[in-house]
């Protein structure tokens, strides 16, 4: 073992993480999130592929997703997030900016929180990653109204589902911690409800994929 090894170890180990994140010669992130389920996630994400497109992750914690991107070929990447980083998350930027450092230097990153984002903040991209975040916003529909605005092409938006057994476009809310005992996740859409909110913001076709591990989960990609 070198010491630039060793360093890196001692580093990584003494950050939280999300992501499982391989930094190569047997160091390893330990996250919540095995690097298999992110992976075949990414599978998913990607399925158009991304070489040569410009792509914003937001809500990139640990940014796995962003560097996959970067490693797919994406000709532009810009990572954000903000609550995850704050005082009120329990990530820390510095694991993101360790894995970018590491992993791929040419990923842009910028603090931002989701509802200051918009073109004149961030710009266009042609695909926007929007994975994780929807359930957890008071005000799911703007968010959405937002991200079409920044979108020249495809946006994917993975969540948390619910309410499967109405077949109605519908949400149910937790006004508590009812889900996950976690109180910043406000809502669980069903599959018809994501699809519309998609077609109302300007996404002429949706496509929906089961979420590849998790059954009450699923993945939508919106197209301009």
């Amino acid at each position: 073992m070198t010491d630039e090894h060793d360093e890196l170890q001692r580093r990584v180990e003494a950050l939280p993480w999300f992501h499982e994140i391989d930094f190569g010669n047997g160091v390893r992130s330990h996250g919540g999130t095995p690097e298999d389920v992110l992976r075949r996630q990414a599978d998913v994400y990607f399925k158009d592929g991304v070489a040569g497109r410009t792509v914003i992750d937001i809500g990139c914690w640990d940014g796995f997703n962003s560097i996959e991107a970067a490693r797919r070929g994406a000709a532009r990447v810009l990572a954000t997030d903000h609550f995850v980083w704050s005082d009120d998350g329990w990530g820390r930027r510095e694991a993101f900016e360790l894995a970018r450092m590491h992993l791929a230097p040419e990923v842009e990153v910028l603090d931002i929180d989701v509802p200051e984002i918009r073109e004149s903040t961030v710009g266009r991209f042609d695909l926007v990653l929007f994975c994780g975040v929807l359930y957890h916003l008071r005000d799911p529909l703007g968010a959405l109204e937002r991200m079409s605005a920044i979108c020249d092409g495809v946006i994917v938006v993975e969540t948390h589902l619910d309410a499967a057994d109405t077949g109605r476009p519908a949400m149910i809310f937790y006004p508590d911690g009812e889900l996950a005992d976690d109180p910043t996740n406000w809502w669980g859409p069903n599959r018809a409800c994501v699809t519309e909110f998609l077609g109302d913001v300007g996404f002429g076709r949706v496509e929906f994929t089961q979420h590849p591990v998790h059954p009450t989960r699923g993945i939508f990609h919106g197209y301009k």
